[in-house]
């Protein structure tokens, strides 16, 4: 049965919380007791990290493969690239003709 406090607080069996006139209230300087999902409510879980993890992955894919993408054709567009490749490619037989080098009319 609950009680009256010094300043005439109905307060609950527990000692926990105090009537106000329309709802209990917690006694200050405690935290209001954890009341859990309405019932009939889905229960709540956590959520997952994976999805985070998976996306954060996919994105880092694409973007390598792009820069890889992007650094092959920067070093066959390259000068310097191209005459050091002809040089090794038509070192082992002089009738090769270099890809890089233009057609001969």
């Amino acid at each position: 049965m609950p009680t009256q406090d010094a300043q005439g607080r109905w307060i609950s069996d527990d000692g926990l919380s105090y009537w106000d006139g329309a709802a209990w209230r917690p006694l200050a300087g405690q935290p209001p007791a954890w009341q859990g999902p309405a019932p009939g409510a889905p229960p709540t879980t956590g959520k997952s990290p994976w999805p985070a993890i998976l996306i954060g992955c996919g994105i880092a894919i694409v973007v390598v493969i792009v820069l890889g993408i992007v650094g092959v054709f920067a070093v066959i567009g390259n000068p310097d690239f191209q005459r050091s490749f002809c040089n090794g490619y038509t070192s082992s037989d002089p009738n090769l003709t270099c890809p890089f080098s233009p057609s001969s009319p």
